[in-house]
């Protein structure tokens, strides 16, 4: 079943990410809502199909995106991979593990992104991605980092309910 509600909840952020938040650009930063998502399952620690969201978020995203094919599904992977090794290894403070997720994860999807951009052929320099798209993006996700997390976990809570002793 979790895997389920899985595809409405990536669809909805999907939809959110495209319409609503690429209407608001930072410079040219905008907010990643589909990474904030994962993240924020990949980091509670009841959640137990957090890798078939990663794919699946991959897949919608590579589908609706202008990057070469299969690159947001990596970048997606390796920041999920990071925010499931922080849950596992580091932080009783799923916040904290939250932020530093979002930070990293940012990073590394936008990185992975200007890399294949500049293989592909972009013109655009890497001083300019980084102050103009990549800062910006970056603080976009982290101001939306703890609202998301915090929906997250109601939907969390609602797909896992708590077992009752009767």
């Amino acid at each position: 079943m979790p895997v389920l509600i899985g595809i409405p909840v990536l669809l909805l952020s999907l939809v959110i990410q495209t319409t609503a938040f690429s209407r608001l650009p930072l410079l040219y930063g905008t907010a990643d809502i589909v990474m904030l998502v994962i993240l924020a399952w990949m980091l509670n620690e009841r959640v137990k199909h957090g890798w078939e969201w990663v794919l699946m978020a991959g897949i919608m995203v590579s589908f609706v995106s202008a990057l070469p094919f299969f690159t947001p599904l990596w970048g997606y992977l390796a920041a999920a991979g990071l925010s499931f090794w922080l849950k596992k290894r580091i932080w009783q403070s799923p916040v904290l593990a939250m932020l530093v997720s979002t930070f990293i994860g940012t990073m590394i999807m936008l990185l992975l992104s200007m890399v294949v951009l500049q293989i592909n052929g972009s013109a655009i320099s890497t001083k300019e991605a980084f102050n103009l798209v990549i800062l910006p993006s970056l603080l976009w996700n982290l101001i939306l980092s703890i609202p998301v997390y915090s929906i997250i976990n109601e939907l969390v809570d609602w797909v896992y309910p708590d077992e009752v002793n009767v």
